[in-house]
């Protein structure tokens, strides 16, 4: 295995796209953002399920969450017939806002799940507002109402706008004006008593993109199956270790999601440990929605290929700790060790966003630790620096011999990954 070829491995630049539309208040200040799947080729997503899945998984699992958002909550698009109460618990509260569509009375069930995500934390946000007896009914729920002010005359929103303010409500929701696509419509708008506004002539939908992880949808499935038999964890670990894509995601996912609550996480097992199986087997089924494709990247298969081989140096030396929790390190080590290459970042910056313990940030920034000097090996392996093999071998008490047969081994156990 080497890296000198990397440039003939690099996957192609495949691309997620959100479209990211800020939410101004009477000063210009930023007070949100609402986020929209793209399809680079062909535009908006037509599937309401979808389009929300997939901005929920890239925003958790794909972005760097500072740069998108920049501190501020995210608006999401929902209608009460694509809404899933549960797919959202698995998110912060404090980030997500729920906006919906209602075309129609809305169901007990319905305002049952909105009132649990209430109690949950999240703000709500009611679309497409037209004084509606259920929107009506809707204002002591929500926290935002949006009202289309391009579609409707101004007679019309005016009037809500009346109906909204003089309602007789313990609190009144934020009212934020849409499609506001000219200065004199801005100034009507709130002249009239909206909070904030949106639109074209603030700023229209800026694409935003991200390296997509494209995770193959066949060890998804494998893995929904594996959690309705109910098998036990380490099968489910064993899935996860044949795909570094995902497994970065699932740990970019917990961090982003605020779910370490401070720990470090330092393998794999100790992640879905930290998650459950109920909202792991959620967010693999919004991972298999959001998925756009089940190619395997090369940079990939390396990757899982330096994991093996840093399992098993470690497990074949006889000055190193062999006890499961540290096998499972070495392994994650090695499963991050070539992302910088494969998202073409500084890995430092990528490391930033995975609550990863402070020895193996050393191990993989610095080549500190026993990790350290299994990536070292690994390192000097794909480049063919015999000496340094030797050497380092030397301080892990390997011969040539059994690090060649690691090395063997762990392209053999690699390249059988389906």
């Amino acid at each position: 295995m080497s890296l000198n070829s990397q440039n003939a491995l690099s996957p192609e630049d495949n691309q997620e796209l959100v479209a990211r539309q800020a939410i101004l208040g009477r000063q210009d200040e930023i007070i949100g953002y609402e986020l929209f799947a793209r399809n680079e080729s062909s535009g908006p997503l037509e599937d309401p399920f979808l389009c929300s899945a997939r901005v929920l998984i890239k925003t958790f699992s794909v972005y760097n969450l500072e740069s998108l958002l920049g501190g501020k909550p995210a608006f999401i698009n929902f209608t009460n017939s694509n809404f899933d109460e549960k797919s959202l618990e698995l998110f912060p509260a404090r980030q997500v806002i729920p906006e919906f569509t209602i075309t129609e009375a809305p169901s007990r069930e319905f305002l049952e799940h909105l009132l649990q995500l209430q109690k949950l934390g999240f703000r709500l946000a009611l679309d497409r507002f037209e004084g509606s007896p259920w929107h009506l009914a809707l204002l002591k729920i929500v926290d935002f109402i949006k009202i289309d002010c391009l579609n409707n005359t101004p007679e019309q929103w005016e009037g809500w706008i009346k109906q909204i303010k003089n309602s007789k409500l313990p609190r009144h929701p934020a009212i934020v004006a849409t499609r506001v696509e000219t200065a004199v419509l801005a100034r009507r708008c709130f002249e009239a008593g909206v909070d904030y506004s949106q639109g074209f002539y603030y700023m229209e939908p800026e694409i935003v993109k991200g390296k997509t992880l494209t995770s193959n949808q066949h060890t998804i499935f494998n893995l929904l199956n594996l959690l309705l038999e109910e098998n036990p964890v380490s099968d489910i670990e064993e899935a996860f270790r044949r795909d570094p894509g995902l497994s970065y995601q699932l740990l970019r996912y917990l961090n982003s999601a605020g779910m370490t609550r401070g720990q470090e996480i330092e393998s794999i097992r100790q992640a879905l440990i930290l998650l459950g199986r109920q909202p792991l087997q959620r967010w693999l089924t919004l991972l298999l929605f959001a998925s756009q494709g089940t190619q395997k990247s090369s940079i990939l298969v390396m990757a899982a290929t330096c994991a093996k081989f840093a399992e098993l140096l470690r497990e074949k030396s006889p000055v190193l700790d062999d006890q499961p929790a540290s096998l499972h390190r070495s392994f994650l080590a090695g499963m991050l060790s070539l992302l910088d290459i494969y998202l073409k970042q500084p890995l430092a910056d990528l490391l930033n966003e995975l609550k990863i313990s402070d020895e193996m940030r050393k191990a993989l920034i610095d080549h500190e630790g026993e990790d350290g000097v299994i990536l070292t090996l690994i390192e000097a392996a794909e480049h063919g620096d015999l000496d340094t093999v030797k050497k380092t071998g030397q301080t892990l008490a390997l011969p040539l011999a059994e690090i060649t047969a690691a090395s063997l081994e762990s392209m053999h156990w690699s390249s059988g990954l389906k």
